[in-house]
């Protein structure tokens, strides 16, 4: 099973969902799945997504995912607390164009 935890306007993937608690999609296990493949089951495309994490490290779309992983998807146009500046330059940083 995988968890995803969605934020901002990407919380519309679960009806009914509120930004007052958490929401949580549950996605059974794939072999061989990517984060990339995940967005694309959710039927988002890279351009609607903004930061991702796998189990709270910054990921890109070739990133696999595993059984029990947590997966937090921010939408493009969320800031983090800080702004994010720390991860903007981060070796991991994606870039979703290339």
């Amino acid at each position: 099973m995988i968890r995803i935890h969605l934020y901002g306007r990407l919380r519309k993937l679960v009806p009914g969902s509120n930004a007052h608690e958490e929401t949580v999609l549950e996605r059974g296990f794939v072999s061989g799945y990517t984060l990339g493949g995940l967005l694309k089951d959710l039927d988002l495309s890279p351009s609607d997504v903004g930061d991702c994490f796998v189990n709270g490290r910054l990921a890109t779309l070739s990133d696999h995912v595993s059984d029990g992983d947590r997966i937090g998807l921010f939408p493009f146009n969320m800031r983090l607390i800080d702004g994010g500046m720390h991860l903007k330059f981060h070796p991991q940083r994606r870039d979703w164009n290339s």
